[in-house]
């Protein structure tokens, strides 16, 4: 879809619902189209600055080692420090000032790099600022993620914009990630993500998801009937559907009106407040609304279809939606809602409306402008600014 819209056509969006930027549970990050599936990638490594903590190189080991072995079930990425040259590597990990830097950053774009021969992203991890080993160890975690793919995620303890803070919503402190607190590992979600992206193992689970959306006229009800296929090999059962939220949309804006038994609704708020130690060039992450199985046996098994149902009060959308099994397998859902009947809107209304489409598309506009990768997602709801 077009960014240019006219006045009309952004008011008509306002009421019939918007295609915005793209999202799901684990997000695809600028350097999602980077690597191949079950690739081994070399990775240099700047010398460790003088006056750094004590440990700092023992970061970057620990950072690498923690993905690679979240991969290794599925044949996913391998990160590998050792025969790193010059000549050979496509990460780059080189250090700076917190005051410079501001934040750990990974580079939008694999590019070139002044004495390499290949491409590379480039990761840059402060060293100084307070930081101890462990907050340099949390920092080059959340950036490596991003390196191999992954973006912003609100479901993702680890690769959301808040990962570690104190107070969410805020990005971390300097204090918080020198917390002497456990780690926090690649999570379910971000396993789910690096194996859609880059595994190499058959997989488990395959889901179809047939979406249609309906008016009551006074509200709209999606239907999400998600069907696990049965096939010789298919094994897993569907434990985890999500789908993604337009910007702004809360709780309060749509009600969980049909879900299977021995399943749980919760709501991901992706709203963070700018700055911080994680504010690097990745797109700020949607909103998630996830439905979860209480326990694998309660999942959809293969061969069986069960069905998910929203009502909101605001219009039909693009549906992105996305799966989660026991072994990391994921689908991702892309359906555009068909049309539905619209109640003839006040021109008040009207005009409300317009103001909230206009709000949504500037918002769009800007978190798109450096994005590499643009996939719709679920409309079932936004805020009206007061």
């Amino acid at each position: 879809m077009s960014t240019r819209h006219s006045l009309f056509g952004l008011v008509l969006g306002g009421i019939l619902g918007l295609t915005p930027m793209l999202a799901s549970a684990w997000e695809r990050g600028n350097h999602a189209n980077d690597w191949t599936k079950g690739a081994t990638i070399k990775v240099f490594v700047d010398p460790v600055p003088a006056g750094a903590p004590a440990g700092t190189a023992a970061a970057v080991t620990e950072a690498i080692k923690e993905w690679n072995d979240a991969q290794a079930k599925f044949g996913g990425l391998t990160l590998m420090t050792t025969g790193a040259d010059k000549t050979n590597s496509e990460i780059h990990i080189s250090w700076g000032k917190l005051a410079d830097l501001g934040a750990g950053i990974t580079e939008a774009k694999k590019d070139a790099d002044p004495g390499f021969t290949k491409t590379t992203v480039k990761v840059k991890i402060p060293f100084d600022g307070g930081l101890n080993d462990r907050g340099i160890t949390r920092i080059l975690k959340h950036e490596l993620g991003h390196a191999e793919g992954l973006g912003h995620s609100a479901k993702s303890d680890l690769m959301k914009e808040d990962a570690y803070t104190s107070k969410p919503g805020k990005a971390p402190t300097v204090a918080d990630v020198n917390s002497a607190a456990a780690f926090t590992p690649p999570t379910d979600d971000d396993k789910a993500g690096k194996n859609n992206l880059w595994g190499t193992k058959e997989k488990l689970s395959i889901s179809e998801d047939a979406s249609t959306v309906t008016s009551s006229g006074t509200n709209f009800i999606y239907d999400y009937n998600l069907h696990a296929l049965s096939q010789p090999g298919l094994t897993d059962p569907v434990t985890e559907f999500s789908i993604a939220m337009l910007p702004g949309t809360g709780e309060s804006d749509f009600t969980v009106t049909g879900i299977p038994s021995g399943w749980h609704s919760q709501f991901f708020s992706g709203d963070i407040a700018p700055g911080g130690l994680l504010n690097d060039t990745e797109l700020q992450a949607p909103s998630l609304l996830s439905f979860l199985a209480d326990s694998p046996s309660h999942g959809v098994q293969p061969g069986q279809t069960v069905n998910f149902e929203l009502t909101s009060p605001f219009g039909p959308g693009t549906t992105r939606a996305f799966t989660n099994s026991p072994n990391f397998d994921s689908n991702e859902f892309v359906k555009q809602a068909p049309a539905a009947p619209i109640p003839e809107p006040s021109i008040f209304l009207l005009f409300i409306f317009g103001l909230a489409a206009l709000r949504t598309a500037a918002w769009w506009r800007q978190r798109a402008a450096g994005a590499t990768t643009f996939l719709p997602t679920t409309w079932v709801g936004i805020r009206i600014p007061s």
